[in-house]
């Protein structure tokens, strides 16, 4: 029984340091999904040209502002962190950044039809 408990124990510490771990190595994966969506909606931003009106070309690029800033905020997170919580607030802020990027994207496709 006692064996059972000490294996137990170790394995799910195995499971938290590894958990831990992994979150880190994920920064750059979530870092470069954001950089790529903000770089193919400044593009297509930039193909637009005269097609998009300058009010809604203002406030497609104070999305991708906010997409930009977010991923710097979680850049630094991640590499000062003081511990896990900020690795977990880099990621938050990258997937962030994704997302305001990808709304970018949308309302650009609105806008600019």
């Amino acid at each position: 029984m006692r064996r059972l408990l000490l294996s137990t124990a170790v394995v799910s510490a195995l499971g938290l340091f590894s958990a831990t771990a992994a979150q880190a190595f994920e920064c750059p994966g979530h870092f470069k999904a954001a950089e790529e969506e903000i770089a193919r909606v400044s593009q297509a931003l930039e193909a637009a040209g005269g097609m998009v009106a300058a009010g809604d070309r203002a406030l497609v690029h104070a999305l991708l502002d906010d997409a930009k800033a977010l991923l710097a905020a979680a850049r630094h997170n991640h590499e000062k962190p003081q511990g896990k919580y900020d690795h977990a607030r880099a990621l938050a802020k990258a997937d962030s950044a994704l997302a305001y990027a990808r709304a970018a994207g949308m309302l650009l496709e609105r806008v600019g039809s």
